[in-house]
């Protein structure tokens, strides 16, 4: 799970010294000295701050009762603190006072500062225990713990000048905000309430138990060179991973068929070779999102890649970067971009080579707060955007919100009147003349439409000038039963060859082998994105469980070209793949 990031969340939030043989420790140490300075309230009493990531973690994957809590966090923090040369995550500082509970009375604190603290009838119900907090554990429902105050971000996160996406380093943990940061910022309502501070002392210990379990395990996982598919790297990842980090990665929503879908709609095809061909060598380089990349495929933004390890987005970064693919950031990632951006200009420095990037956007109900992240993205070199469109409400992932032990609605009342959306940070009432907006704050930066399965909407998105759409369901995650990226491509050609010519798609969404990525270009796809696959990789080897997944992935698409009688991409043609005719068409 998150073996050096949850370790340097307990040293730096506690003070408290985890051993972990590893040279970043000494870092986390000096940190946590170093910014005491920066840490607002009494300078004599240490803070109030143990509900930290790790503690929050292993209360639920080692007592099994309670959850991890990952947040994202805006904190534009002092330069030196954000200097990692070994790729820590920024973003927290702590008390250098190790395991001393804070005399700072929090209820009074909340007062001082113009808060109404109402005293509870019953003493058992003065805190919200950590299980109630480590719910509330993802961007759209984030709840953080600053000085035994629990709050509810999941609006705040979003507008914070600092960065949404570092909220997943900085769950549970005082994210270094200046005096009364959240106070000022957060509706009433906002606070939820105190946390216990025994409470987490217990917690604590599992969790340092729980720390000792994954390193053992992950330290014993057979070399990353002995993996040969996919498949068997996410069933390596799975066998250590903590049961809520296997359930993000590969949840789906309500009953997975979309899920299941995207990867059984592959194998519906088979392959038809040509032969008597020279294949001697084969060529399987071309351009994705208008970017050179070394192979038809492209890593897809895929949120909290930190769930799985300490280097989160920064693996990938590497990895992708080291084989010449194209990376595709999620707004949901776990470190701001900012940070993502200092990695692939080192990267770049160090090849010599511009790696591509891309960046998914999703439209706010606050335009405004679109601006600062456009900008950003313009300025810090990313090549092309990916609007996502098919998650503008909720989903509805059963099996997740079953582990967290979630209550549904079963008061009585007649409902006639429209139904809406719940309050949330995505904008449900987007729209196509909402495109306008983007292209304005982002102009020359070509747009991707992603999560689309219509034709129609594909013929919208060309008279929209879009550079192109991402065939998409969400990878099942969004609306259970929308049609598999690979069958909307299927049925697209089929309708319109020529629309497929004219506007640039591409297959997102359940292939897992290299000649599935030749099925998708045989019906016109320019590339195939793969997320989870990444995800899972650098989850159990880091930056070189990403270098691996290219390189198996690079070995079964250049031998498929070969077995087909094929040098070149351009050269797969629709009559050498054949489909089952589905009976609805």
């Amino acid at each position: 799970m998150l073996r050096s990031t949850l370790l340097s969340t307990v040293s730096r939030q506690t003070g408290r010294t985890v051993t972990r043989p590893c040279p970043r420790c000494a870092r986390i140490r000096q940190a946590s000295s170093s910014a005491k300075s920066n840490i607002s309230g009494n300078h004599g009493s240490s803070r109030y701050v143990y509900a930290t990531a790790g503690v929050l973690a292993v209360v639920g994957l080692y007592a099994g009762s309670k959850s991890s809590i990952h947040l994202e966090s805006r904190v534009d923090v002092d330069k030196e603190q954000r200097t990692d040369v070994d790729g820590t995550v920024s973003g927290a500082k702590g008390s250098k006072n190790a395991g001393v509970i804070s005399k700072i009375d929090p209820k009074e604190d909340l007062r001082a500062e113009g808060w109404e603290v109402e005293e509870p009838s019953n003493e058992t119900k003065e805190y919200i225990t950590m299980a109630e907090v480590g719910c509330h554990n993802l961007a759209h429902d984030a709840w953080v713990v600053v000085e035994g105050k629990v709050f509810d971000v999941t609006e705040f996160h979003k507008n914070h000048p600092g960065g949404s996406q570092i909220i997943v380093a900085n769950a549970g943990r005082d994210p270094v905000h200046p005096p009364n940061t959240l106070e000022n910022n957060l509706a009433p309502e906002c606070f939820k309430g105190l946390v216990n501070p025994k409470e987490v002392e217990e917690s604590l210990r599992a969790f340092e138990a729980e720390q000792q379990r994954v390193e053992k395990e992950r330290n014993a996982l057979p070399p990353v060179e002995t993996m040969l598919g996919l498949d068997e790297i996410e069933e390596t990842a799975q066998s250590f991973l903590a049961p809520r980090v296997s359930n993000y990665y590969s949840g789906y929503s309500l009953d997975g068929h979309s899920a299941e879908q995207n990867r059984s709609s592959f194998r519906k095809c088979r392959l038809v070779p040509r032969v008597m061909r020279d294949v001697t060598a084969v060529r399987p380089q071309t351009t994705i999102f208008g970017i050179p990349s070394a192979l038809p495929i492209y890593i897809s933004p895929s949120s909290n890649a930190l769930l799985g390890h300490p280097d989160g987005e920064l693996n990938i970064v590497r990895g992708a970067a080291k084989t010449g693919i194209v990376q595709g950031v999620s707004a949901a990632a776990s470190f701001p971009l900012t940070e993502i951006l200092e990695e692939k200009a080192k990267m770049d420095e160090e090849s010599g080579n511009k790696m591509g990037m891309v960046y998914q956007v999703y439209l706010s109900r606050d335009r405004e707060k679109n601006v600062e992240q456009l900008q950003q993205v313009v300025e810090g070199g990313c090549q092309a955007l990916i609007l996502t469109v098919d998650s503008n409400v909720g989903d509805h992932r059963q099996v997740t919100e079953k582990l967290k032990g979630t209550r549904g609605n079963a008061e009585p009342g007649i409902r006639m009147g429209p139904l809406g959306t719940e309050d949330q940070w995505h904008d449900s009432s987007q729209n196509w003349e909402d495109l306008s907006f983007i292209q304005q704050h982002a102009p020359g930066l070509p747009i991707y439409l992603k999560g689309v399965s219509h034709i129609e909407d594909v013929r919208l998105a060309k008279k929209h000038g879009l550079a192109g759409c991402i065939l998409s369901n969400h990878g099942g995650r969004q609306l259970d039963g929308a049609r598999t990226g690979f069958d909307s491509l299927r049925s697209i050609y089929a309708q319109d060859p020529q629309l497929v010519r004219d506007i640039d798609l591409y297959v997102d969404g359940g292939c897992r082998r290299g000649h599935e990525v030749l099925q998708a270009l045989a019906f016109g796809a320019k590339g195939v994105g793969l997320g989870r696959p990444f995800l899972w990789a650098q989850a159990a080897y880091g930056e070189k469980g990403v270098i691996r997944t290219v390189r198996i992935l690079e070995k079964e698409i250049a031998t498929a070209m070969q077995l087909m009688g094929v040098t070149e991409l351009s050269q797969i043609k629709p009559d050498m793949v054949e489909c089952i005719q589905e009976i609805w068409k």
